[in-house]
């Protein structure tokens, strides 16, 4: 079981591409379309979604995009980011990387996880813009700090490797676990890995167990067979303890 990961082994470019609101009531949707109206800038984002979506708005792509740029002419940074991704994939928009990046460099600029995301990408591999280490390092680690669970994960694996920033295998465990714990399945396998390797430190084998087990059941192609792996080396009890912790984390997840 070794680990290797190269640099920006994982991102998800979050496409967050503008979903409906899950439940919205008719009542609901009347105020956020009279906000909307009103020049809320929140509540055009918001209408922009439920058009975007369906339910209980019909699905009307044109005025969805209508009502986000609305929002995005106001500085909301929800939109800009939504619209920033539509941009970038040409989805209800003509795709336009210009547009995309400036749209999304304003949202990163006001803390939106995504976008910051997305910029760390974009200058960790130069898409779109000159590859610059120090930007990208930037990015990654502001959207890390604000709960981009891919970022997270790519400054665990910076720490781990001693890629640009200098090797620290506590700082590795802590960011891993912070995109683990978000379902980052990925995370998941590796933080799994380390703890089985016991890399710095003595190695657990329930906590391997217990993440690779809950990987698993993500299917993730890897994880059942190093779950079987470390498996044989564990007593009924630590067994036991594992699924156990394992259990509680999914059934957390599932409330």
């Amino acid at each position: 079981m070794t680990i290797y990961r190269s640099f920006l082994a994982v991102f998800f470019p979050l496409l967050i591409i503008i979903i409906a609101v899950v439940g919205a009531q008719p009542e609901i949707a009347g105020k956020i379309k009279a906000g909307a109206r009103h020049g809320d800038a929140l509540a055009q984002y918001e209408l922009a979604r439920l058009y975007f979506g369906g339910g209980e708005l019909p699905q009307n792509t044109e005025k969805a995009i209508y009502w986000v740029k609305k929002a995005v002419a106001q500085g909301e940074p929800h939109a800009q980011q939504a619209l920033g991704f539509l941009y970038l994939q040409g989805q209800g928009v003509p795709k336009d990387e210009a547009l995309a990046f400036k749209l999304l460099h304003a949202a990163a600029e006001q803390n939106m996880s995504g976008s910051q995301g997305y910029l760390a990408y974009a200058y960790g591999r130069g898409i779109g813009v000159p590859q610059n280490v120090d930007k990208f390092l930037l990015w990654v680690q502001r959207a890390a700090m604000n709960g981009d669970a891919g970022s997270q994960f790519n400054v665990g694996i910076l720490y781990l490797t001693g890629e640009i920033l200098d090797r620290n295998s506590d700082e590795a465990r802590y960011w891993l676990l912070k995109a683990a714990n978000q379902g980052l399945v990925e995370a998941q396998v590796t933080l799994g890995e380390v703890y089985a390797q016991g890399i710095d430190t003595e190695p657990d084998v329930v906590g391997a167990c217990k993440w690779f087990a809950i990987a698993g059941t993500q299917g993730h192609p890897q994880a059942n067979a190093y779950l079987m792996q470390i498996t044989q080396t564990m007593t009924r009890e630590q067994m036991d303890e594992a699924a156990a912790q394992a259990n509680k984390w999914l059934d957390e997840q599932a409330q």
